[in-house]
């Protein structure tokens, strides 16, 4: 098995994640992201992972928009 390079968009599947920003904590490594719910809800959560990478959220939700 080769490693490679892989990119692509998450889609969460809450349904309540509009009209409030969010915090992505890996538990694993020191990647932490703030995003808006409603990119989040649209599956607009772009990962770009190195090989042999992975990660696993913790997800707070930080304020309404």
């Amino acid at each position: 098995m080769l490693p490679n390079q892989s990119q692509c968009y998450i889609r969460l599947p809450f349904t309540d994640l509009g009209n409030s920003h969010w915090r992505l904590q890996d538990l694993f490594g020191d990647a932490r992201y703030d995003r808006d719910g409603s990119s989040l809800a649209s599956g607009r959560f772009y990962m770009d992972v190195a090989p042999w990478q992975y990660h696993a959220f913790t997800m707070t939700r930080l304020s309404p928009q």
